[in-house]
């Protein structure tokens, strides 16, 4: 005769088997339908149509499946904007740490994450706290870089807050228009304005921004020469 252990255990691994077979069978992943071929549904909506179009309902027609199709990989839109958000931020290479000088080994870095936030601009926001919070790569990359360049305690969070910032204004406000200057009328603008704007001639979204980067990595060098020169007094 089976004894009271032995069947006690024999019913709990018949409901584990049951509950693992139920579980399989919710969240089982049809054979023909691959994540990243929900990722690129995905971004086809967003850049098409924008985020807010973006739904699980849209999203199952752009597959051409059924409604219910996408629950088998995601359970709602949060969850497959993260989805998105891991595959972008993946594409981002973080430099060997003797490629380059720490500059060089930055900027590429600063300029393949914003590379990923141009082109998907619906999505910047996502990226950004991924970043911060959930996949923490190139937070970690940045954070070496910065370490190498010679940034100890609490300047290492300074100096990676201040990259973050950056990147994350970018995204949300408005970059500087740059019109025509032969399509303004000077007498509708202030006099500083009006002095100014012929200098907006040529300039471009990626002018701006590698102005940004290039003021970032001054600074940052300042303040290494500012501290080598604090410790040799």
């Amino acid at each position: 005769m089976i004894g009271a252990r032995e069947r006690s255990a024999q019913i709990a691994a018949k409901e584990a088997a049951a509950d693992t077979a139920s579980r399989t069978a919710k969240r089982g992943k049809p054979p023909t339908l691959t994540e990243e071929q929900i990722v690129d549904a995905a971004l086809n909506i967003i850049r098409a149509e924008g985020l807010d179009a973006l739904s699980m309902r849209r999203l199952s027609r752009e597959l051409g499946r059924s409604a219910m199709a996408p629950y088998w990989y995601v359970s709602d839109k949060r969850e497959l904007l993260d989805l998105v958000a891991r595959k972008l931020l993946s594409e981002v290479a973080i430099p060997e740490p003797d490629s380059g000088p720490w500059e060089d080994r930055l900027r590429a870095v600063v300029t393949g994450i914003d590379a990923r936030l141009h082109d998907h601009p619906g999505i910047a926001t996502v990226m950004l706290e991924r970043m911060r919070s959930t996949d923490q790569r190139l937070m970690n990359g940045i954070l070496e870089i910065l370490l190498s360049a010679g940034f100890e305690g609490p300047r290492v969070f300074l100096s990676y807050a201040m990259i973050h910032t950056y990147l994350f204004g970018r995204y949300q406000v408005m970059e500087l228009d740059t019109p025509d200057p032969s399509e303004v009328d000077p007498d509708e603008l202030d006099d500083t304005l009006a002095r100014l704007v012929p200098h907006l001639t040529g300039l471009r979204g990626r002018d701006f921004f590698n102005y940004g980067v290039d003021t970032i990595i001054e600074g940052l060098r300042a303040q290494l020469a500012a501290k080598k020169s604090k410790k040799s007094r």
